[in-house]
């Protein structure tokens, strides 16, 4: 497996892109091609190494890196990726410990509706949380 650099910005309406590896390969200056949209990038510039290198797409590792300006696209992908992350394992923890606390207070005797207010969700999530008639 190569793994190929893969330098990506903006430009008019188009996202460039540059793989410096392949600078001087076959006569090239310098090795562009092009997207239209975002999420085309990575299809595209597989396909461009495998018709410049003459490799297989399967044999083809990306490290893409791309940026607008002054802005690092990459690392803001992938910071926000990790926080979204974050945020869902904080999520399940809070449903999970929602539920916990609505069968504690179920079994002391509370009502669905009052465990409803007391975790931030209705009587009938409550029924739901701790398997019980409403």
């Amino acid at each position: 497996m190569t793994t190929y650099r893969v330098e990506v910005y903006r430009d008019d309406r188009w996202w460039m892109i540059r793989v410096p590896e392949l600078d001087g390969h076959r006569g090239y200056d310098e090795t562009l091609t092009q997207a239209r949209r975002y999420g085309d990038i990575e299809t595209e510039a597989r396909d461009y190494i495998s018709l410049v290198a003459n490799v297989a797409p399967s044999t083809i590792d990306l490290d893409i890196h791309v940026t607008v300006g002054d802005i690092d696209v990459s690392a803001a992908e992938e910071r926000i990726a990790e926080r979204r992350e974050a945020a869902a394992a904080a999520e399940r923890a809070a449903l999970n410990d929602a539920a916990v606390t609505a069968i504690k207070l179920k079994e002391a005797g509370v009502a669905l509706r009052d465990i409803g207010d007391i975790i931030g969700v209705s009587y009938q999530r409550v029924g739901q949380l701790v398997g019980a008639e409403r």
